[in-house]
């Protein structure tokens, strides 16, 4: 009975473990980015919070249409 695994084995099985490790890797740095994006979105919408905050102050509670800047009538629910 053999002692050790062939070296084309040993190469397979090294490379199996690299490649895991990479996508390991990977995983673990496209999670920081994810957070950091997070991050980032939370920051602008806080922002957009403050400023409707703004603007409901300066100009009542109203709807603004996004592309014209116009007031629009508020529908009630």
């Amino acid at each position: 009975m053999a002692k050790k695994i062939t070296k084309n084995e040993l190469e397979q099985i090294q490379d199996f473990a690299k490649k895991i490790n990479n996508a390991t890797s990977r995983i673990g740095q496209l999670e920081m980015e994810k957070h950091a994006v997070l991050h980032a979105l939370h920051d602008v919408q806080s922002d957009f919070s403050v400023f409707q905050n703004e603007l409901k102050e300066k100009y009542g509670d109203v709807k603004i249409n996004m592309q014209t800047g116009k007031f629009e009538p508020k529908l009630e629910v």
